[in-house]
């Protein structure tokens, strides 16, 4: 699924203003015939208009579990079906004016009182939906941070803001995330392309977890959830024992055992910033020096095989 390829959307007086100006351009044998072409052609124009919309929209409801799940989070499922259905309904009821007014012309009534009337009601259907019109674009702008994911064995990388799980993905993938010393850079999940014995893995970094409920978790660690939850294959947990996070290591192992608890899947634990401490007792990184990356490449290469041959 690529979100990426929703169309912008038009507010009710930008697709008023397309309309009219469309129609202002038709002709025709004489002022009846006039009125008929540009009625129709007002009528073709939001059809066309309307059904290109929704047709690049999915079936929200039918979405693997991830994807519905991030569009709930993100914008809201209920709401676009709703907005998606005003759109409906408006096409309806503007070929439903228009074929009323043609009908009128064609019996000899006024043409200029026709188009006038049919102009104003028709503006007035739009207006009704600028709302939603809206809602649609923004949730457009919003759904771009939806990645498109490859059906291929996929890693999550988990732990605390700003303990290093950027560093990491980008030392051993082709993701490109944002580092930062200060926590919560990572507000969307990236994904980076790795290759282990010649076979590519998915690589998903993602925003930093807190140690508290799920009820109170923000929208931004829900991600996170919903990645451990339907994409990984194998979780890398990292730790960052030095602290220089701003979270104490209790509360990130107290994280780590929510995690264990939450999602039953294979996961590594590892300590980052290698050369600032000389903790030992799980796998230890340096995005600074490179060190142990190697070796915590090997242990995903082994998990990701014995997760293959169950």
């Amino acid at each position: 699924m690529d979100f990426k390829r929703l169309p912008t959307v038009l507010t009710a007086e930008e697709l008023i203003d397309k309309m009219f100006k469309k129609a202002s351009k038709v002709g025709g044998r004489d002022l009846k015939d006039r009125t008929i072409n540009k009625l129709s052609t007002i009528s073709n124009t939001t059809h066309d208009y309307f059904q290109r919309i929704l047709k690049e929209h999915p079936e929200y409801e039918k979405l693997p579990d991830f994807y519905r799940e991030m569009v709930d989070i993100l914008v809201g499922v209920a709401r676009l079906k709703k907005a998606l259905a005003s759109l409906l309904w408006a096409d309806k009821m503007i070929q439903k004016v228009v074929s009323k007014s043609i009908a009128e012309t064609k019996r000899g009534n006024d043409p200029h009182k026709i188009l006038k009337s049919t102009y104003g009601r028709i503006a007035s259907i739009i207006d009704q939906i600028d709302e939603q019109l809206q809602l649609l674009n923004y949730a457009k702008n919003r759904l771009k941070e939806i990645p498109s994911l490859r059906d291929i064995p996929t890693v999550v990388v988990a732990g605390y803001p700003n303990v290093g799980k950027s560093s990491f993905v980008a030392a051993v993938s082709t993701a490109k995330p944002e580092i930062a010393s200060y926590p919560f850079t990572t507000k969307e999940i990236k994904v980076g392309i790795a290759r282990i014995n010649g076979k590519e893995i998915q690589i998903l970094d993602t925003p930093g977890l807190l140690d508290r409920p799920l009820s109170e978790k923000s929208e931004i660690e829900l991600k996170a959830i919903l990645c451990l939850q339907y994409l990984a294959d194998l979780i890398v947990f990292i730790i960052d024992p030095t602290e220089t996070c701003g979270y104490s290591l209790e509360n990130q192992l107290s994280l780590l055992n929510e995690v264990k608890n939450m999602f039953k899947k294979p996961i590594i634990e590892v300590y980052s910033k290698s050369d600032m401490h000389n903790f030992q007792d799980r796998l230890t990184f340096s995005a600074k020096t490179g060190e142990g990356i190697k070796e915590i490449m090997d242990e995903i290469a082994k998990k990701i095989k014995n997760k293959r041959q169950q």
